[in-house]
């Protein structure tokens, strides 16, 4: 499992760039973004609703940004292919 922190992904400046920005995006203050962050969570509403409006702020959101170790998996399977 991987020690990436969700919310810090999210605000990174090639996604949302800020806590405001994600907060907006998701319809949470950014003082509930920054506990979601203490947390490392956010809710299934919440990843369903960045899918959806990712677009929207410019941002492509994928699965693997809530679960990077789903990437990491599907880099190990496709190296194993090769």
């Amino acid at each position: 499992m991987s020690d990436t922190n969700v919310i810090d992904h999210l605000t990174a400046p090639d996604k949302f760039g800020n806590q405001a920005r994600l907060g907006e995006a998701i319809g949470l203050t950014q003082s509930s973004v920054s506990g979601r962050r203490k947390a490392n969570s956010l809710s299934h509403d919440h990843m369903r609703r960045l899918l959806a409006v990712g677009p929207q702020y410019g941002v492509v959101i994928t699965p693997a940004d809530f679960f990077p170790e789903l990437s990491d998996n599907d880099a190990a399977s496709q190296s194993k292919a090769a």
